[in-house]
């Protein structure tokens, strides 16, 4: 046998230790730990120091996440214009990775995904044509912001089509019935409405009834009754009464009988409905208030880790089949590993979503005339759709963590035969190293979004915003003052109200 010199170190194992030392220092930090700064300056109305912190954190492969950020701190400091280069650049970015062969993979099985570029999920990107679309409204662009609206459910549409295609038919889940956006359609549909095209805005109206319909359960929405008033007021003018009644049929979430909804609506006085039908044409001298609120934070990412058995006397010279077979036996490793002999257990890092609910329960606004105190209407609720999305995607996920896991583990002993065990031990290092689950997500997007309309005679308000708590409590008051209203036209407003913390 061979004497080592004594204080030497196997070049592997000071390779190994190197490389353990690199890849602690900073490499297995997940993407939301980077950018723990990022919300509470965003909250603080830190605009600056959150640009910094997104143009500090993202990495090469962050590209459309450090876009897509800045997008939308740029549209809560009012720089709209530069908001909108930023989004479009986000567009460009995700279009171009969804279109071009993916090269990263196999990167990513010899250290972790955050080797591949990020690419948004479907109600991400459905985002950006919505604030780009209130960007072009404060800028007094109506016709482009229009086009933005189409473009937003367009868009969602698209992405869950691609998102689908990545994963298992078995998997899909609900994603698919969550591309008919009822939020992004009545947006449009009023967009439409303000331009004078009503047909457009009727057929707009109606998509957001039947997805209303369709999806309140599942996403846990309320329906404005703003909707139904609208529904009426322009079959009256279109002459739809065959049309409006087959979709009172159809939706009788958004006409319910005797108003007497099926869901919680929103509003707080229960003759609201009947009021909304009932004025369904505008009162001379009258303009309406959009009022759009976002409130919370969208559902992020964080780690977990788990471990899974490697089997002696087994090649896994198939590497996918065992991943899958590994995956379908992690609800039940009692009788995976029964009967068996383990040769090493493998720990890999997997994402899961945070999502648990907020204390945000809906907003109320007056305007300081008699009969506007209204509820909002939940219309969106970004966590549910983060939710269903990872759902349909985690069976991938996890098969991909495991397959990485085991091509590490895989490579170890390959290491073994050629350099004995000092290149085994490195290898083994290494993939402990490098081993971080992806937890990248567009993390400034709000949880909630509801829907205040007023129907205000001309002249300038200051309207006041309560956030409200459970069993109606009071979180927050804010006034949003100087709003413009004009005889006969529509005025839209988007505001995002920040708490003091994630509520």
């Amino acid at each position: 046998m061979t004497r080592r010199p004594s204080g030497k170190t196997p070049p592997a194992a000071r390779l190994g230790a190197l490389l353990l030392l690199l890849l602690l220092s900073g490499g297995c930090t997940t993407y939301s730990a980077k950018m723990a700064d990022l919300r509470p300056q965003l909250s603080s109305a830190d605009y600056e120091n959150a640009l910094k912190t997104v143009e500090d954190e993202t990495g090469s492969k962050d590209r459309l996440l450090y876009y897509l950020e800045r997008g939308i701190i740029l549209h809560y400091a009012d720089r709209h214009g530069e908001s909108n280069e930023a989004f479009a650049a986000a567009e460009r970015t995700a279009e171009d990775l969804y279109t071009k062969s993916v090269s990263e993979g196999a990167a990513s099985l010899i250290s972790n995904d955050n080797a591949i570029s990020y690419r948004a999920r479907p109600f991400e990107m459905a985002m950006v044509p919505y604030y780009k679309a209130f960007n072009y409204i404060y800028l007094g662009d109506r016709s482009a912001a229009q086009v933005e609206a189409r473009r937003a459910s367009l868009m969602l549409r698209a992405y869950i089509t691609a998102t689908l295609k990545g994963i298992r038919e078995e998997d899909h889940g609900d994603l698919p019935r969550i591309g008919n956006s009822a939020f992004l359609n009545y947006f449009s549909g009023m967009l439409y409405d303000w331009d004078g095209e009503i047909n457009d805005a009727f057929v707009s109206y109606r998509n957001a009834a039947m997805a209303f319909q369709q999806n309140h359960d599942l996403l846990h929405l309320e329906v404005p009754h703003s909707l139904a008033g609208d529904l009426t007021r322009l079959a009256g003018r279109l002459g739809f009464s065959a049309e409006l009644a087959e979709l009172k049929k159809q939706c009788p979430v958004v006409f319910p009988a005797g108003g007497d909804a099926t869901i919680e609506t929103g509003p707080s006085r229960p003759d609201q409905y009947e009021e909304a039908v009932a004025n369904a044409g505008w009162k001379p001298g009258y303009g309406e208030v959009a009022l759009f609120l976002e409130t919370g934070y969208v559902a992020n990412k964080t780690e977990i880790r788990f471990d899974f058995p490697i089997f002696e006397s087994v090649a896994y010279d198939d590497p996918n089949y065992w991943s899958w077979e590994i995956y379908a036996g992690l609800g039940n490793m009692q009788a995976m590993v029964h009967g068996r002999k383990v040769e090493y257990w493998v720990s890999v890092a997997a994402p899961q979503l945070d999502d648990k609910p907020g204390q945000i329960r809906g907003v109320r606004v007056s305007a300081g005339v008699a009969g506007t105190h209204v509820r909002g209407a939940r219309i969106s609720r970004l966590s549910r759709e983060a939710r269903i999305t990872f759902d349909s995607e985690k069976p991938s996920i996890m098969f991909k963590t495991i397959l990485r896991g085991l091509t590490k583990y895989l490579a170890s002993r390959g290491a073994e035969e050629a350099g004995g065990s000092w290149a085994k031990l490195a290898a083994n290092l290494f993939g402990a190293a490098t081993e971080s689950a992806d937890t990248r997500s567009w993390l400034t997007l709000p949880d909630n979004l509801d829907l205040v309309r007023l129907s205000l005679p001309a002249g300038v308000y200051d309207l006041e915003v309560e956030v409200l708590g459970p069993r109606g409590r009071v979180l927050m008051t804010r006034t949003l003052p100087g709003v413009e209203v004009r005889a006969g036209d529509w005025t839209f407003l988007s505001r995002r109200a920040f708490m003091g913390r994630d509520y």
